[in-house]
């Protein structure tokens, strides 16, 4: 997906994923999200990035970090272990013998190691290492990815790895409150909290979109977006950012946890 491309076609989904009105039918609902032309950024950690470059909004590193303690102190350990760094050398775009090594997160759906990530993340990949949060680093057996859908699934050949559950019953609703673990800015396994947005309809993607009212940096790409209950229910993949009010607003977005799992069934990869 280019990201120059604008995010957002002129239409809104519900919770369902079902569309409603056309946005020319119905002007007083419009948000300023979606009246103004959003661009979207992926989360790969590539190289060194100046967390000061991100919107006003993020909040401060000590203050990121300090969060997530206290998040996690409230919440089961056994998400946060489940969630991995994943460390990528792949071919540099339009090179032919640079290199780039990026990071991203994943996380793991079965004790054998079935790890859900973004495309974008493993594009090109030509070395992947899986980290977990005990230190134990894995090499992928084998991976595949669907670019229309930013989401790609590795495969470990192990046992007794931590999972998490994943939810696949209803889809996340707006203003539910959810919970995200990820990697941001070189950081590991740092939760944060937010709630669901609104749902999206995003230029040459597949699936249902959402945005998230939460801290999303670079190394945030493929971070599971976690319910109350404790289940996956979205991958984040990039985020959207937007002037209102003469002040750069962001917001994360990320795909439903269905399209994963329908691209696992489809490869019969689990």
């Amino acid at each position: 997906m280019d990201k120059n491309d604008p995010l957002l076609e002129e239409n809104l989904e519900d919770g369902t994923g079902s569309p409603t009105e056309d946005f020319e039918e119905a002007p007083n609902r419009r948000s300023p999200l979606l009246r103004l032309v959003a661009l979207i950024t992926v989360l790969a950690f590539i190289g060194l990035v100046v967390a000061t470059s991100w919107p006003d909004q993020k909040i401060p590193l000590a203050e990121l970090v300090s969060k997530s303690y206290q998040l996690k102190n409230d919440t089961s350990t056994d998400l946060a272990q489940a969630v991995v760094l994943i460390n990528v050398l792949s071919r540099s775009q339009g090179a032919s013998i640079a290199v780039e090594q990026k990071t991203g997160t994943g996380f793991n759906i079965d004790p054998s190691g079935v790890i859900i990530t973004n495309h974008h993340v493993i594009e090109d990949t030509l070395n992947m290492t899986i980290t977990f949060p005990d230190g134990k680093v894995y090499k992928a057996a084998r991976w595949s990815s669907k670019p229309e859908s930013d989401l790609a699934v590795i495969v470990l050949e192990a046992e007794g790895l931590p999972a998490v559950p994943v939810g696949t019953t209803t889809p996340p609703a707006p203003g539910d409150k959810i919970k995200l673990v990820g990697n941001p800015l070189a950081l590991n396994s740092i939760m944060v909290e937010g709630n669901v947005g609104q749902y999206l309809r995003v230029k040459d993607m597949q699936g249902k979109i959402f945005s998230i009212d939460a801290p999303i940096y670079p190394g945030n790409s493929g971070s599971p977006v976690f319910n109350m209950n404790g289940q996956v229910v979205g991958v984040v993949f990039g985020s959207i950012s937007w002037q209102e009010g003469g002040n750069e607003k962001a917001a994360g977005v990320a795909v439903t946890i269905d399209e994963a799992l329908a691209l696992i069934s489809a490869l019969h990869m689990q």
